[in-house]
């Protein structure tokens, strides 16, 4: 899924990191969509996770999968 369509809290957690450059990491961005769907009071379902995944993996040049 694009970056458009991922939901409000899938894009705060791609946000975060980019904003925290030293913090680019798989563990970390699994842990910000986890944080940031609990807020939402929703589950982080297989899809948005792979989909921020690949978008940190294209959006950020040091992103560690």
């Amino acid at each position: 899924m694009p970056y458009a369509h991922l939901p409000t809290w899938g894009k705060c957690a791609v946000e975060w990191l980019d904003c925290n450059d030293d913090k680019r990491n798989a563990a970390q961005l699994d842990s910000l969509l986890e944080f940031y769907a609990k807020g939402y009071g929703v589950p982080v379902d297989d899809h948005t996770r792979e989909s921020a995944h690949h978008i940190c993996v294209k959006r950020f040049w040091n992103f560690q999968p």
